[in-house]
C-alpha cells in the first residue's frame, strides 16, 4: 500500500503527455501533497476517487474536467499560486496531449488504431501500450526488425496493400508505419 498523498508517476515516454503528468505531480506536490480522500472532499465528491487517482497514474490523457478541478483545489492550496494562474498553461498542456489523435479524420484514426492494433498483437503488449510509443524510435521499444516485418506482412494482408518497401526500411516509428499505411490506402483508391 502506497503513502497516503503520494501518487506512482507512469511510465511515459519523453512528449506532451508526459508533461502534463508531470505539471499535475509538481502541482500536487507544492499544494502538500493532499490525498485522495482530502481532494475528493475538497471537490465535493464530484469526481470520483478513481478518476483522481488516474490522472496521477495512469498512463493515458485525463478527461479535462477531471484536470481542470485538479487544478482549481491544488493551485488555490499552493502557496503563491492561484487556478487563475496555473489554469491557462495546464489547459495548453492538455490541448497539446490530446491534439495529435484528435487531428486525424474517422478513416485515419481507424487505421492508425489497426496499425496500433498490429503493432500490439505482434509485440504482445497491450495497445494501449503501444499508442504511448507511437513516436520512440522503434529499436528504444525493443521492435527488432523481424517484429516489424511481420507486422507489415500483417498490415498487407489486412489493407490490401503493398507498402513501399522502401519506405519501411526508413521508417523509425510505429507513426511513420501508419503514415506509410494511408499512403499506400491512398495510392489504391486513385
Amino acid at each position: 500500500m502506497g503513502v497516503p498523498g503520494q501518487f506512482k508517476k507512469p511510465s511515459l515516454p519523453a512528449g506532451r503527455l508526459r508533461d502534463l503528468n508531470d505539471a499535475l505531480h509538481a502541482l500536487h506536490l507544492i499544494a502538500g501533497q493532499p490525498s485522495l480522500e482530502i481532494m475528493h472532499r475538497l471537490l465535493q465528491k464530484r469526481i470520483s476517487r478513481t478518476r483522481l487517482h488516474d490522472a496521477f497514474t495512469e498512463p493515458r490523457l485525463p478527461p479535462w474536467d477531471t484536470v481542470d478541478a485538479l487544478v482549481e483545489i491544488l493551485a488555490a492550496r499552493a502557496p503563491g499560486t492561484s487556478p487563475q494562474e496555473v489554469l491557462p498553461e495546464v489547459h495548453a498542456l492538455w490541448v497539446l496531449a490530446s491534439r495529435q489523435r484528435s487531428l486525424l479524420n474517422p478513416y485515419e484514426r481507424e487505421v492508425r488504431d489497426e496499425v496500433v492494433a498490429i503493432f500490439a498483437q505482434q509485440m504482445e503488449v497491450r495497445q494501449r501500450e503501444v499508442e504511448l510509443v507511437l513516436d520512440v524510435p522503434l529499436v528504444e521499444i525493443a521492435a527488432d526488425s523481424l517484429t516489424v516485418l511481420e507486422a507489415v506482412g500483417v498490415i498487407e494482408r489486412c489493407f490490401g496493400v503493398v507498402l513501399d518497401e522502401e519506405g519501411v526500411m526508413e521508417a523509425v516509428t510505429i507513426g511513420e508505419m501508419v503514415t506509410l499505411t494511408l499512403s499506400a490506402l491512398k495510392a489504391t483508391q486513385e
